[in-house]
């Protein structure tokens, strides 16, 4: 490695300025003068300090952290994830002729284009991180349940119509996490097939009451909160993400209409990650970022899988997603192929973008497919959501729909429409 650690992207960036000096004789280049996840001898690369100037914590992950930073001289604020090299599994890495070996997630984000994706800016890297700097979409929406948050600012309220309908969302399990249903099944639930119905207004299922992009990863609050030689104490901004953004809604609730749109826009960005061969494997509400349009897009690829596109998909044995969106064969300890796996997540998501609950009241319920739907009070889902969310959670992944059909779904001709689709 070079004395400076140099830019794997954005030539302009790179080895071609002359050595940076803004370094030298300084704190600037320290880690933690920035955040306290910094080991604190840790030294930042240079030419990254020269260009970007850290702020917040954004949250933080098994593989790493992100936080906002704002560019010195062009003045637009990014996301920059760090991405701990030592906790990258073997699997997730990228053998590249130009950038050597690099995290899979890494390689995706430079290459993907879409409009329902998070871009990659810029790329550093050090001894001890990857730097991916991202753009940074979305609207604060700060938390109500957590007073660190209350100097960002407020978000806007939702643009689409919020008649009387839909509860919030439950926050998902974060990764690594195990899959925590709580019993009993909803009595009295109607029956049809293997779709469950049943109204909202007895609480049955909690699945989770932690956020998982806030948590703390092992690190005390008072360290969060002290300052270092001077500096203000270290902020952890309000999350831009979709659970946040429904948690903070007017009526903690959307719409069909609004989950209609969001869910079209998730479904987009499966439909050209599947084309290119890539599955994300981790699709869930802290994973979808989102502005008060409504505009969602989606972020890390840490437990992304490719393949080549148009030979038979591959089957996996391990899996490194999110266990509450498991599909019924992961469940089960099945080999599995990632496209179908996906589908499934996407049918869970959409059971808590319409109802703000999992499908799945208990872990049985989840091997075997037994979706249990538990309709907002006062109001009934259409039978088209309903049908769709069903053909997503069918228990045979060679009987459940393809990306196709779920995109040529008649419960999302409109939404894909207001997207401007072909």
């Amino acid at each position: 490695m070079d004395d400076h650690p140099s830019l794997l992207l954005s030539p302009d960036h790179g080895p071609s300025l002359a050595s940076p000096t803004i370094c030298e004789d300084s704190l600037l280049c320290k880690g933690r003068l920035y955040s306290p996840r910094f080991h604190p001898e840790h030294t930042l690369n240079p030419y990254f300090v020269r260009n970007y100037r850290l702020e917040d914590e954004l949250g933080a992950g098994g593989y790493g952290f992100v936080m906002t930073a704002r560019h010195r001289t062009e003045g637009h604020e990014v996301a920059v994830k760090f991405i701990i090299k030592d906790k990258v599994p073997e699997h997730a890495w990228w053998e590249d002729d130009m950038f050597g070996r690099v995290p899979t997630e890494v390689m995706l984000l430079s290459l993907v284009n879409h409009e329902n994706i998070v871009k990659c800016l810029d790329l550093f890297e050090d001894d001890v991180y990857f730097y991916l700097v991202q753009e940074l979409h979305g609207t604060p929406w700060v938390s109500r349940k957590s007073k660190k948050a209350q100097s960002a600012s407020s978000p806007a309220k939702l643009s689409l119509p919020t008649p009387s309908a839909t509860p919030m969302l439950s926050p998902s399990h974060s990764v690594d996490s195990t899959l925590d249903f709580v019993p009993p099944t909803p009595p009295d639930a109607s029956v049809n097939g293997n779709v469950h119905t049943t109204g909202s207004h007895d609480k049955l299922v909690d699945i989770s009451n932690e956020h998982s992009l806030s948590a703390h990863d092992g690190l005390d609050d008072d360290l969060l909160k002290a300052p270092l030689g001077g500096p203000p104490p270290f902020t952890r901004r309000a999350s831009h993400d979709l659970f946040e953004c429904i948690e903070q809604s007017k009526h903690k609730r959307l719409t069909e209409n609004q989950a209609r749109y969001i869910f079209a826009q998730v479904v987009e960005a499966v439909y050209y990650l599947d084309s290119q061969g890539i599955t994300h494997c981790d699709i869930k509400d802290e994973n979808l970022v989102i502005d008060a349009d409504l505009k969602v897009k989606l972020i890390d690829f840490g437990s992304a899988v490719v393949a080549d596109p148009t030979a038979p998909r591959p089957y996996y044995s391990l899996f490194f997603g999110t266990t509450a969106y498991a599909s019924s064969e992961i469940l089960l300890k099945k080999p599995y192929q990632a496209p179908p796996a996906e589908i499934w997540t996407l049918g869970v998501l959409l059971s808590y973008l319409l109802t703000g609950h999992s499908p799945f009241p208990t872990e049985q319920d989840a091997k075997d497919a037994r979706v249990v739907i538990r309709e907002p009070k006062g109001t009934h889902l259409s039978r088209s959501a309903i049908a769709l969310m069903a053909r997503c959670l069918e228990k045979d992944p060679l009987l459940r729909a393809d990306i196709h059909e779920v995109r040529d779904h008649p419960w999302l001709d409109g939404a894909l429409e207001s997207l401007g689709r072909d």
